[in-house]
Protein backbone atom coordinates (compact mmCIF):
# COMPACT_ATOMS: atom_id res chain seq x y z
CA UNK A 1 0.00 0.00 0.00
CA UNK A 2 1.45 3.31 -1.29
CA UNK A 3 1.52 5.97 1.70
CA UNK A 4 -1.13 8.14 0.16
CA UNK A 5 -3.46 5.19 0.15
CA UNK A 6 -2.54 4.51 4.02
CA UNK A 7 -3.52 7.98 4.73
CA UNK A 8 -6.62 8.08 2.74
CA UNK A 9 -7.75 5.27 4.70
CA UNK A 10 -6.51 6.88 7.99
CA UNK A 11 -8.50 9.81 7.34
CA UNK A 12 -11.18 8.30 6.19
CA UNK A 13 -11.92 6.10 8.96
CA UNK A 14 -11.93 9.31 11.05
CA UNK A 15 -14.64 10.73 9.15
CA UNK A 16 -16.58 7.20 9.87
CA UNK A 17 -17.10 6.94 5.70
CA UNK A 18 -14.45 3.65 4.98
CA UNK A 19 -16.30 3.55 1.46
CA UNK A 20 -15.73 7.14 0.53
CA UNK A 21 -19.64 7.29 0.18
CA UNK A 22 -19.52 11.06 1.68
CA UNK A 23 -16.49 11.83 1.02
CA UNK A 24 -14.75 11.70 -2.44
CA UNK A 25 -10.71 10.70 -2.78
CA UNK A 26 -10.29 14.40 -4.10
CA UNK A 27 -12.08 15.58 -0.75
CA UNK A 28 -9.42 13.98 1.06
CA UNK A 29 -6.44 15.14 -0.57
CA UNK A 30 -7.47 18.70 -1.29
CA UNK A 31 -8.07 18.41 2.93
CA UNK A 32 -4.63 16.52 3.41
CA UNK A 33 -2.58 19.39 1.07
CA UNK A 34 -4.47 21.80 3.43
CA UNK A 35 -2.80 20.04 6.41
CA UNK A 36 0.90 19.27 4.85
CA UNK A 37 1.03 23.21 4.26
CA UNK A 38 -0.20 24.01 7.91
CA UNK A 39 2.16 21.30 9.10
CA UNK A 40 4.87 22.42 7.04
CA UNK A 41 4.75 25.88 8.64
CA UNK A 42 4.95 25.10 11.81
CA UNK A 43 7.53 22.18 11.31
CA UNK A 44 9.26 22.78 7.61
CA UNK A 45 11.76 20.30 6.52
CA UNK A 46 14.97 21.68 6.49
CA UNK A 47 17.11 21.01 3.49
CA UNK A 48 20.24 22.12 1.91
CA UNK A 49 21.50 23.97 -1.45
CA UNK A 50 25.45 24.15 -2.78
CA UNK A 51 25.90 27.47 -4.36
CA UNK A 52 28.99 27.85 -6.10
CA UNK A 53 30.19 31.64 -6.53
CA UNK A 54 31.36 32.85 -9.45
CA UNK A 55 32.80 35.93 -8.87
CA UNK A 56 33.54 37.77 -5.88
CA UNK A 57 30.39 39.54 -4.57
CA UNK A 58 27.81 39.76 -1.50
CA UNK A 59 24.97 39.86 -4.08
CA UNK A 60 24.17 36.05 -5.12
CA UNK A 61 21.05 35.30 -7.28
CA UNK A 62 19.65 31.98 -6.61
CA UNK A 63 18.69 29.82 -10.02
CA UNK A 64 14.74 30.06 -11.12
CA UNK A 65 14.51 26.31 -9.49
CA UNK A 66 15.26 27.27 -6.39
CA UNK A 67 12.27 27.26 -4.30
CA UNK A 68 11.60 27.76 -0.56
CA UNK A 69 9.41 29.72 1.76
CA UNK A 70 12.66 30.42 3.91
CA UNK A 71 16.14 30.69 4.13
CA UNK A 72 17.61 29.62 7.58
CA UNK A 73 20.88 30.32 7.71
CA UNK A 74 23.80 30.81 5.08
CA UNK A 75 27.57 29.37 6.02
CA UNK A 76 30.41 29.44 3.97
CA UNK A 77 31.95 25.95 2.57
CA UNK A 78 35.63 25.55 1.30
CA UNK A 79 38.30 22.89 1.39
CA UNK A 80 39.10 23.07 5.66
CA UNK A 81 36.25 21.71 7.34
CA UNK A 82 37.18 23.74 10.38
CA UNK A 83 37.24 27.16 8.30
CA UNK A 84 33.45 26.83 7.71
CA UNK A 85 31.26 29.76 9.07
CA UNK A 86 28.34 31.50 8.92
CA UNK A 87 27.78 34.62 7.37
CA UNK A 88 24.53 37.14 8.79
CA UNK A 89 22.94 37.53 5.50
CA UNK A 90 19.50 39.19 4.09
CA UNK A 91 17.02 36.91 1.65
CA UNK A 92 14.56 38.43 -0.55
CA UNK A 93 12.79 37.78 -3.81
CA UNK A 94 13.25 39.73 -7.11
CA UNK A 95 11.97 39.04 -10.37
CA UNK A 96 10.71 36.05 -9.30
CA UNK A 97 14.09 34.69 -8.12
CA UNK A 98 15.58 34.67 -4.73
CA UNK A 99 18.86 36.80 -3.77
CA UNK A 100 20.74 36.74 -1.18
CA UNK A 101 23.50 39.23 0.09
CA UNK A 102 25.73 37.78 2.45
CA UNK A 103 26.67 41.63 3.67
CA UNK A 104 30.33 40.90 2.83
CA UNK A 105 31.39 39.51 -0.25
CA UNK A 106 32.75 35.84 -1.21
CA UNK A 107 34.98 35.06 -2.55
CA UNK A 108 35.23 33.30 -5.84
CA UNK A 109 35.37 29.74 -6.13
CA UNK A 110 34.00 29.62 -2.28
CA UNK A 111 30.54 27.90 -1.71
CA UNK A 112 27.87 28.92 -0.18
CA UNK A 113 25.91 26.18 2.09
CA UNK A 114 22.26 27.47 2.10
CA UNK A 115 19.64 25.87 5.05
CA UNK A 116 16.20 26.43 3.65
CA UNK A 117 12.76 25.01 4.37
CA UNK A 118 10.59 23.09 2.04
CA UNK A 119 7.43 21.82 2.42
CA UNK A 120 6.86 18.06 3.22
CA UNK A 121 5.40 15.51 1.09
CA UNK A 122 3.26 12.07 1.27
CA UNK A 123 4.25 9.56 -1.55
CA UNK A 124 1.69 9.63 -3.70
CA UNK A 125 0.48 12.77 -3.42
CA UNK A 126 0.48 14.82 -6.48
CA UNK A 127 3.23 12.61 -7.57
CA UNK A 128 5.34 13.13 -5.01
CA UNK A 129 8.41 10.82 -4.35
CA UNK A 130 8.45 9.32 -0.85
CA UNK A 131 7.12 10.69 2.36
CA UNK A 132 8.91 13.22 4.62
CA UNK A 133 6.73 12.77 7.65
CA UNK A 134 8.13 11.45 10.45
CA UNK A 135 5.91 8.07 11.76
CA UNK A 136 5.64 9.92 15.12
CA UNK A 137 3.34 12.79 13.63
CA UNK A 138 1.34 10.91 10.92
CA UNK A 139 -1.81 10.29 13.31
CA UNK A 140 -1.39 14.90 13.64
CA UNK A 141 -1.83 14.98 10.14
CA UNK A 142 -4.50 12.47 9.62
CA UNK A 143 -6.24 14.37 12.43
CA UNK A 144 -5.85 17.54 10.74
CA UNK A 145 -7.13 16.73 6.85
CA UNK A 146 -9.89 14.54 9.06
CA UNK A 147 -11.53 18.19 10.20
CA UNK A 148 -10.30 20.57 7.44
CA UNK A 149 -12.80 17.91 5.29
CA UNK A 150 -15.17 17.70 7.73
CA UNK A 151 -15.47 21.11 7.74
CA UNK A 152 -15.38 21.48 4.10
CA UNK A 153 -18.40 19.15 4.08
CA UNK A 154 -20.24 21.19 6.38
CA UNK A 155 -19.36 24.09 3.96
CA UNK A 156 -20.87 22.62 1.35
CA UNK A 157 -23.74 21.11 2.37
CA UNK A 158 -25.13 24.37 4.74
CA UNK A 159 -27.53 25.78 1.57
CA UNK A 160 -28.87 22.64 0.64
CA UNK A 161 -32.74 22.75 1.39
CA UNK A 162 -33.16 19.06 2.06
CA UNK A 163 -29.65 18.74 4.41
CA UNK A 164 -30.42 17.57 7.47
CA UNK A 165 -29.21 20.80 9.73
CA UNK A 166 -28.16 18.15 12.02
CA UNK A 167 -25.68 16.97 10.15
CA UNK A 168 -24.27 20.20 9.30
CA UNK A 169 -23.67 20.93 12.63
CA UNK A 170 -22.41 17.58 13.82
CA UNK A 171 -19.70 17.94 10.82
CA UNK A 172 -18.78 21.41 11.80
CA UNK A 173 -18.20 20.21 15.45
CA UNK A 174 -16.09 17.03 14.46
CA UNK A 175 -14.32 19.66 12.22
CA UNK A 176 -13.69 22.00 14.85
CA UNK A 177 -12.96 19.64 17.52
CA UNK A 178 -10.18 17.87 15.40
CA UNK A 179 -8.62 21.34 13.80
CA UNK A 180 -8.21 22.20 18.01
CA UNK A 181 -6.29 19.07 18.56
CA UNK A 182 -4.21 19.37 15.31
CA UNK A 183 -3.44 23.24 16.30
CA UNK A 184 -2.79 22.53 19.85
CA UNK A 185 -0.37 19.87 19.43
CA UNK A 186 1.59 21.71 16.48
CA UNK A 187 2.23 24.81 18.70
CA UNK A 188 4.11 22.66 20.82
CA UNK A 189 7.86 23.36 20.34
CA UNK A 190 9.91 20.70 19.30
CA UNK A 191 13.06 20.64 21.37
CA UNK A 192 15.59 18.73 23.63
CA UNK A 193 13.96 17.29 25.97
CA UNK A 194 16.03 17.21 29.97
CA UNK A 195 15.01 15.10 32.63
CA UNK A 196 15.70 16.30 36.09
CA UNK A 197 17.82 14.25 38.15
CA UNK A 198 16.44 11.93 40.23
CA UNK A 199 16.71 12.09 44.21
CA UNK A 200 18.81 9.40 45.88
CA UNK A 201 18.27 8.22 49.50
CA UNK A 202 20.56 9.00 51.95
CA UNK A 203 22.86 6.45 53.48
CA UNK A 204 21.26 5.30 56.77
CA UNK A 205 23.65 4.27 59.66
Amino acid sequence: MTAIAAYRTAILALLSDATNVIFSADNVDQALRWALAEYSLRRPLIRTYSYSVDETTAVHVMPADFVTRHIVRVEIWNSDPDAITERPFYAYIRDEQWQIETMVAVEAGEVLQISYSAVHQVDGLDSAAGTTIPTADETLLQTGAAGRAALMRALDRIETINMNKDVVVMYKALGDQYLMTFAEILSIREGVIFSPVPDFPGIVF
